[in-house]
């Protein structure tokens, strides 16, 4: 443990000084967004400006959060500029990703998330996944665009993490912090980065994957 965290700070990786991104403010990034916010710098992004405006004014329309649950503060900046993600090393990415009438997955809001963040990333930075895909879906759908878009070079220029959404949608007894985290990354020095920084908010406690 100490030898992987080691390879952490060679890695220039750093929990306390991160600032963070949230892509995708539904029912999973809002939450997740108000939550880190209390303890990192953020930037949560999403392309609704209504849902947005809905947001600043205490309304989560998803019905997730209560007006004195979304608590915005000078760490936590609500955005549809892109270009604010400039300064952010972690993206964490909970776009929709619905399925068809043939229960086929519409990967295009994730395809279209991990375009955007290839065009802001810089080496070092790491790209979390929640959003619900099949298994193997991370790497080949979005690191192939992530690398396309960012020129950049997987596991040696970025890194990738999965943390599998858990929210059940209305459930006011279990909520985010209640509710352990799966955990995973893409080499053992990413895993335990993004293991840490989930454990910084979830109460209920973490488990990191192989």
């Amino acid at each position: 443990e100490n030898i992987i965290m080691a390879r952490i700070k060679r890695y220039n990786l750093n929990i306390k000084t991160s600032k963070l991104a949230v892509i995708g403010l539904g029912y999973v990034g809002l939450p997740l967004a108000i939550e880190f916010g209390k303890k990192f710098k953020v930037v949560a992004f999403d392309k609704d400006q209504e849902r947005m405006e809905q947001i600043s004014q205490g309304f989560d329309r998803t019905g997730q959060l209560e007006k004195e649950e979304i608590e915005l503060s000078d760490y936590l900046v609500i955005t549809d500029d892109p270009k604010l993600l400039t300064e952010c090393s972690v993206f964490i990415v909970t776009v929709p990703t619905p399925v068809d009438q043939d229960n086929k997955p519409d990967f295009s809001s994730l395809e279209g998330a991990s375009e955007m963040i290839g065009k802001y990333i810089n080496k070092g930075d790491v790209v979390i996944y929640e959003s619900t895909v099949y298994p193997g879906a991370t790497r080949e759908v979005c690191i192939p665009i992530l690398e396309s878009s960012s020129k950049l070079e997987f596991n040696r220029d970025f890194f990738c993490g999965y943390s599998p959404e858990r929210i059940n949608p209305g459930d006011k007894i279990h909520k985010l912090k209640d509710i352990m985290k799966v955990t995973s990354g893409s080499n053992p020095e990413i895993a335990t980065f993004v293991d840490e920084l989930y454990k910084t908010i979830i109460e209920a406690g973490t488990y990191k994957a192989e």
